[in-house]
């Protein structure tokens, strides 16, 4: 078995473990358009892959754009760590953003417009989940 398709299989398996998925790479899409037309430059944000235990910076600015940095299945050079390159969404277990309180309620009522998410919100950080267990 080639090493893409070991290791496509075994996030499949982790996936698998979840009771619920909340996220389909259209979803992620609209997100990363969301996001992305948001004045976000001085916001953190963070992301934790499913198969990972390292939380990794996740580039988030307002020169991303659809089929540059991001695709209709995929993203390319917007996570750190090892390995880079392109990462399926249903890698993501959640996505952060740490910011200024404005900045977190101006997220949020924009994630009403493009759908429903499941959110852990502080009044400085906002949570997006993929996965969750009951």
């Amino acid at each position: 078995m080639h090493k893409l398709d070991s290791a496509r299989n075994k996030t499949d398996s982790i996936v698998n473990s979840f009771d619920v998925s909340l996220m389909s790479n259209a979803k992620w899409v609209k997100l990363l358009n969301l996001l992305s037309n948001l004045n976000l430059d001085g916001a953190n944000a963070t992301v934790k892959l499913v198969w990972d235990i390292d939380i990794r910076s996740f580039r988030l600015d307002k020169d991303l754009e659809f089929n540059f940095d991001y695709y209709a299945s995929s993203m390319e050079s917007m996570i750190s760590g090892y390995p880079k390159g392109f990462y399926d969404y249903k890698e993501i277990e959640w996505l952060n953003i740490l910011a200024p309180s404005e900045t977190i309620g101006l997220i949020n009522k924009s994630l009403d417009k493009v759908g429903k998410f499941c959110v852990k919100q502080t009044t400085d950080s906002i949570q997006i989940l993929a996965y969750k267990n009951t």
